[in-house]
């Protein structure tokens, strides 16, 4: 099977990769500069024993889920993507792997540490202080304390 995946673009391929992040399939690498690595779930999916549900990407309609579909070891769907640059992809992706390892060890969903607005924002604003951080919508006084200065050191870590 040679050229698997041709048939996405740039922006789809970028969309698919940050959805997979999110389900834990692969992980940012901080170690290796920010190198994206298979984690042992997405074994399963290569081999084709477990389906991925992915929202799709259509050009015109930013931000929105256009239909669901589960494809076994097929991981062609996409969803959305909002990134202006390959910087403000990799802040993104980096706060959402950050966000799914947070939500792991608590045993909370995702949306309950940060919402992908949220992390829109951030990778947007790109603020380096608590004072900056604190006026992104959806970082309140609680996330402040509990997150804050992580989240500035993963900001810090992407300007680098």
């Amino acid at each position: 099977m040679y050229a698997v995946g041709r048939e996405l673009d740039e922006r789809q391929w970028r969309a698919v990769l940050r959805q997979l992040v999110a389900i834990g399939h692969v992980r940012v690498d901080s170690e290796a500069f920010g190198a994206l690595k298979l984690n042992e779930s997405a074994r399963g999916v290569l081999r084709g024993e477990t389906g991925v549900m992915l929202r799709e990407w259509r050009e015109g309609t930013p931000n929105r889920a256009i239909r669901a579909k589960s494809h076994r070891g097929n991981l062609v769907q996409a969803s959305s993507s909002q990134g202006t640059g390959d910087a403000h992809f990799a802040l993104q992706v980096a706060l959402r792997a950050w966000r799914t390892d947070v939500a792991r060890k608590r045993g909370v969903p995702a949306y309950v540490v940060l919402h992908d607005s949220t992390i829109d924002g951030i990778a947007v604003a790109r603020p380096t202080t608590l004072d900056k951080l604190r006026g992104i919508a959806g970082i309140g006084d609680k996330k402040l304390e509990h997150y804050g200065a992580e989240l500035i050191a993963l900001v810090k870590q992407a300007r680098a």
